[in-house]
């Protein structure tokens, strides 16, 4: 008995290269002077013998490959007008060959071959133009237009408008929607909201900042197919996500008709648990994260798909949980740039989407606790998100979890570390059956003499949740497990 049903919905999930750019930059090309991230970038990093796109057996039909920062310029290249070409580097892919958009038209094939879902592109929020060139409104529309019809030409699924000259500005990332809606219908467009990985607790004007960050997703919200809660600190991942995952749902409760879907990158328990679209970054070259979390996300999203920013109603606790992180003097890292001290960050102790909130009830620190009803599936969704305390990174309190949930034959996803998670029905669970399914895998078991039952409350025992859902070699122990009243 499998309950995972094939993927039917679209998501705007993907694979992002940057992370991946990153590490064969330190493991393979570390002696080479002067070498950046974005130099990882070519054919071979992603086709070769060892190229990363040889991997997530699967689950490639649910990932688009978004091609990260690198890919339209030389090697060498600085943040610069140079950024934006859209014309794949002939040093960096020697055998495409053509014009702009043929050449991105193989790229396009190359990547559906390999059985993913297809080509997504890094692009800077601004046209690649002369350095003394003065930018002018109707020449970047232009630039733009003609972009969006490569894009349309060569099956190019989704743009990821990331930092350039106009990166805050509402107007620019209007016309760039604008464009593609015109030019390439079906190309999928994510803009970004900016903010320093760290800005909370070392930020003078934080609530400019906040202020700020408000109007701009609201101008662009609007206009965005995905919103990105954009780059954090790899300590406070989860806390940082969550705080601006809480900003954007809630302005998005002010936005009436058309909304996008948050992405919120890497964090994929998050984005399970309260239906926004993930941005892959990790990768089975990693030293610190294997991807068992993120394909359980992948795949619970078969059954509840990202939803609109503002679609349902929303609720963040007033309770804000801090994470604590102490960087070393001499600590090497090239982002963020830190300097020596206690660094922290907040986040709303729990977040919910058309559910009330869960009750938790821990005898130390809470964990971050979210969950959401997806609106068309009714499917039940609840995350247990780890903690960065005690001079420890990805820690989940001992915590019992309460929820409700009044669709009893709708799937529920657990995510996280629980002691305890109890759900309460709005009906008796007298005669049912419960089942239980690893989220990795295809086969679901009978728990129903393994679980607590009292009258219209199911009482799931922490152990057996890690028991169902724990991955053998997991480097961070974050089971998912697929719940079923039959």
């Amino acid at each position: 008995m499998n309950f995972v049903p094939s993927l039917t919905d679209e998501t705007g999930n993907y694979f992002c290269t940057w992370s991946s750019q990153h590490i064969v930059k330190c493991e393979r090309f570390a002696d080479k002077e002067n070498f950046t991230t974005r130099d990882s970038m070519s054919e071979d990093f992603l086709f070769g013998k060892d190229g990363i796109l040889n991997s997530f057996d699967g689950v490639r039909e649910d990932l688009i490959v978004v091609i990260d920062d690198g890919w339209d310029v030389p090697y060498g290249a600085k943040p610069s007008s140079l950024f934006g070409s859209l014309d794949l580097d002939e040093e960096r892919f020697p055998s495409f060959k053509g014009t702009p958009k043929e050449k991105l038209k193989e790229l396009s094939d190359r990547i559906k071959r390999l059985g993913y879902k297809g080509l997504g592109l890094w692009a800077a929020a601004q046209s690649s133009v002369p350095e003394d060139f003065e930018r002018n409104e109707k020449d970047e529309r232009l630039f733009w237009e003609e972009r969006m019809r490569w894009c349309d030409f060569a099956d190019v699924l989704y743009l990821k408008v990331d930092w350039g000259v106009f990166c805050q500005s509402i107007e620019f990332r209007k016309m760039i929607t604008q464009a593609a809606r015109k030019f390439a219908p079906d190309l999928k467009v994510e803009h970004a909201l900016f903010r320093q990985p760290l800005f909370e607790s070392h930020c003078e004007d934080f609530d400019e900042v906040k202020k700020w960050s408000k109007q701009y997703v609201k101008g662009v919200l609007p206009y965005s197919d995905y919103l990105r809660t954009y780059d954090v600190a790899p300590e406070f991942r989860y806390s940082s996500t969550l705080s601006r995952v809480a900003d954007c749902l809630q302005t998005a409760q002010e936005i009436k008709g058309e909304c996008g879907v948050l992405n919120i990158e890497d964090t994929a328990v998050i984005g399970a648990a309260l239906c926004c679209s993930i941005g892959i970054m990790r990768h089975e070259i990693g030293k610190n994260y294997d991807v068992s979390e993120s394909i359980c996300a992948l795949r619970w999203q078969h059954i509840a798909p990202p939803t609109s920013a503002n679609l349902g109603e929303v609720h963040i606790a007033d309770e804000r949980l801090k994470d604590i992180w102490y960087y070393p003097k001499n600590m090497n890292r090239a982002w963020p740039k830190v300097s020596e001290g206690n660094y922290w960050h907040t986040a709303p102790a729990t977040i919910s989407r058309n559910m009330p909130l869960p009750k938790v009830q821990c005898e130390e620190e809470k964990p971050f606790v979210v969950s959401s009803v997806h609106p068309k599936t009714f499917a039940l969704s609840i995350g247990i998100i780890p903690r960065v305390i005690n001079g420890k990174i990805d820690y989940s309190p001992k915590a019992k979890i309460t929820v409700k949930d009044d669709y009893i034959s709708a799937p529920i996803g657990i995510f996280g570390k629980f002691d305890e998670l109890v759900i309460e029905f709005s009906e008796s669970l007298d005669k049912k059956q419960i089942f239980a399914q690893n989220l990795l895998f295809d086969e679901a078991v009978e728990i129903t003499d393994e679980v607590r039952i009292d009258n219209n409350k199911l009482i799931l025992p922490g152990e057996k949740i890690f028991e169902i859902g724990k991955v053998e070699n997991a480097k961070n122990e974050m089971p998912a497990v697929l719940i079923k009243v039959v």
